[in-house]
């Protein structure tokens, strides 16, 4: 065997491998875009469902009600906004005409683990697909982002995202799509967004054009439960909005929420949690008021935009 051979032999698992990543790169790439932000900035997107393209909220700072994307070769494609989530960095546009994508099929984010591989495809400007490629610094349960929307899982990448790629679909190994990119939900990692959430939030940004979240109308902090209580952790309402749901049921400042929902309300993320999907409907609080338990039914309210707190 020659040293030609050998080293031909080698090497032959490495170039399987690149091969390997190329391909999933040529497949995603012919699903994004590039998309042109505020102040030049720019983010990619995916096309989610047929005719829904997907991108990176923050980049807009008021989201336009068309654009113009750019696909392979600097072709110039035409889309329609349908609505924004800004809490989970997620915008999505209606694509017009032949736009020439193909659509991606979501892959299971609940399998991902810390220490997977992951790859994110976007496209620059000059419609040139780019990649970039690492793996799951820390994979948990369900994360509450710092604009109180709601991710079915935390997935946190070992490095920032690179200009240019939020908003890119990330895949595993396989080239199975786990969510979306976004520079725009830790100052210090990249975030991907599940892809059963952005499912969950492209459904209802097209039912209603808007993603609810739960209101009380109530301001909280944490603070121990009296061993009597069972100890743990409770909300302690500081203050309460006029007129807001929590006044209306019946909520003092001074009562400790325990439960809401039948879920421990342990902080405001917990609580929030408890009423997602009680918006406009009723719901139980279990609360301590002068050390005795009392239980109040309240009709969960729409969390306004420009309200802090539950």
């Amino acid at each position: 065997m020659n040293e030609n051979s050998t080293q031909t032999a080698a090497t032959a698992p490495l170039v399987a491998h690149s091969a390997a990543i190329a391909a999933i790169v040529d497949r995603l790439g012919a699903a994004t875009v590039a998309v042109r932000g505020r102040h030049g900035s720019v983010a990619s997107g995916v096309v989610w469902q047929d005719g829904l393209l997907v991108t990176a909220a923050h980049v807009f700072r008021r989201p336009p009600a068309s654009v113009t994307l750019i696909g392979a070769g600097g072709r110039s494609i035409e889309a329609t906004l349908v609505g924004v989530d800004a809490s989970t960095d997620i915008a999505v546009f209606r694509l017009a005409g032949e736009h020439g994508l193909v659509t991606i099929a979501p892959g299971d984010a609940a399998t991902v683990r810390a220490g997977h591989f992951a790859i994110a495809v976007g496209r620059s400007l000059e419609g040139d697909p780019v990649a970039s490629a690492g793996m799951v610094n820390r994979a948990a349960g369900e994360w509450q982002t710092w604009l109180g929307g709601s991710l079915d899982r935390l997935i946190r990448l070992d490095g920032g995202v690179y200009e240019g790629l939020s908003g890119a679909p990330v895949a595993d190994a396989s080239g199975a799509v786990v969510g979306i990119a976004t520079s725009a939900l830790s100052r210090s990692y990249g975030i991907v967004v599940p892809a059963s959430t952005v499912s969950r939030v492209v459904a209802a940004l097209l039912a209603t054009g808007h993603v609810a979240r739960p209101w009380l109308g109530v301001g909280a902090q944490p603070v121990p439960l009296p061993a009597s209580a069972g100890g743990g952790a409770g909300l302690l309402i500081s203050s309460l909005a006029p007129g807001g749901p929590a006044e209306r049921a019946g909520l003092l400042i001074g009562d400790i929420v325990v439960r809401a929902a039948g879920q421990l309300a342990a902080d405001l993320r917990a609580l929030r949690s408890a009423l997602a999907a009680h918006v406009g409907k009723s719901a139980t609080l279990s609360v301590l008021r002068g050390g005795a338990a009392k239980e109040l039914q309240v009709e969960v309210g729409e969390w306004p935009a420009e309200r802090r707190g539950c």
